[in-house]
């Protein structure tokens, strides 16, 4: 994992659960990269618009704004930043409308450490 180097990039991950959190915290901080972890959909958005974002991990199902809305926020505002899709209860549809909306990847939880940098690698890169 140490060959992956984020160093002056930008992650912002939305995510609503504490052990997924904890899952992005860990396995981001070993790249160098910025981390900004936000727990719901209306942080994400004010932290997207003050801040220059290399790249996004975003939950679809938030407590407050749905992923799908942030989705929408960052793409009239940003079409050309990565955002990468990732949730945990794959309903017919998620993946489809995700990139519809213009996310770039998506990803079914749990989400395997290697396929995450290898993912992040190429947007980042």
């Amino acid at each position: 994992m140490d060959k992956f180097d984020f160093t002056n990039k930008t992650i912002l991950v939305v995510e609503d659960t504490e052990a997924s959190m904890r899952f992005f915290d860990a396995a981001l901080k070993r790249t160098n990269a910025n981390i900004l972890l936000v727990g719901d959909g209306d942080e994400a958005m004010k932290v997207f618009d003050n801040n220059n974002i290399d790249l996004v991990l975003l939950d679809l199902n938030l407590y407050t704004t749905s992923g799908f809305d942030v989705l929408r926020h960052i793409r009239a505002k940003d079409k050309e930043t990565p955002v990468i899709v990732q949730t945990a209860y794959i309903l017919s549809g998620e993946e489809h409308e995700s990139l519809e909306l213009g996310a770039n990847d998506f990803m079914a939880k749990p989400i395997k450490l290697n396929n995450l940098m290898l993912l992040l690698d190429k947007y980042l890169h």
